[in-house]
């Protein structure tokens, strides 16, 4: 019995330091965009957006598992394809490329689509949101975690990492709203039309201010 309780304590101390990792990005983003002391414009900051969800496409992501890779809702991802050839066509290349590498969405995640998930229940998305996002169902969810005690370890992780309050300064959204929890940061404008949400025909476009997702 104690054997067991040891194991299980291992466990999900690995499980809480691979978890604690999914988040190192975020911080190393915040550090090096300090380190330059200056905001990033939001052209460079849509732009590796983009490079998010194309990456994820490469690894057989689905349509709303590329939007939450790049921290933007599905219908700005969506937005952006009808904007902008170039991206429209490279998102294809990266799912084609995923297809052609047996890299599709399935009851075995890749380890992108793990990790994506992991972020996602850390962040505040329920287990069918977060299984959504990567193309499994709840019955196939379910299956995974039991089939892959790893990987229940990891969930259970996860779920103790989701703070119980929203951080101070961080937006939330209204109840009834899916998935994630998303907040705000300041960019420079210079290009409406690569702007998250925007459209040609803003006549507030240009220089300026504004606010764009933080996932």
């Amino acid at each position: 019995m104690q054997e067991k309780a040891r194991h299980q304590a291992k466990q999900d101390e690995w499980a809480d330091r691979v978890v604690a990792r999914t988040g190192f990005q975020e911080e190393l983003d915040r550090a090096l965009r300090d380190a330059l002391r200056r905001p990033p414009s939001q052209r460079e900051e849509t732009i590796t957006r983009m490079a998010d969800a194309l990456r994820g496409a490469a690894q057989g992501l689905t349509v709303p598992g590329c939007a939450a890779a790049a921290g933007v809702s599905e219908r700005t991802l969506r937005e952006w394809l009808v904007l902008d050839a170039g991206f429209a066509g490279a998102l294809r290349a990266a799912r084609a490329l995923a297809e052609a590498h047996g890299a599709n969405p399935g009851p075995t995640p890749t380890p992108a689509a793990l990790q994506l998930m992991l972020n996602a229940i850390r962040k505040g998305a329920t287990l069918p949101a977060a299984a959504n996002l990567i193309g499994l169902s709840v019955r196939g969810f379910n299956r995974l975690r039991a089939d892959a005690p790893s990987v229940a370890a990891l969930v259970a992780a996860a779920r103790r990492a989701r703070s119980a309050q929203a951080t101070p300064g961080r937006w939330r959204r209204p109840p009834g709203s899916a998935g994630l929890r998303a907040g705000y940061r300041i960019v420079e404008l210079d290009d409406p039309v690569l702007s998250p949400g925007s459209r040609r025909d803003d006549p507030e476009g240009g220089s300026g201010e504004g606010i764009t997702h933080r996932g």
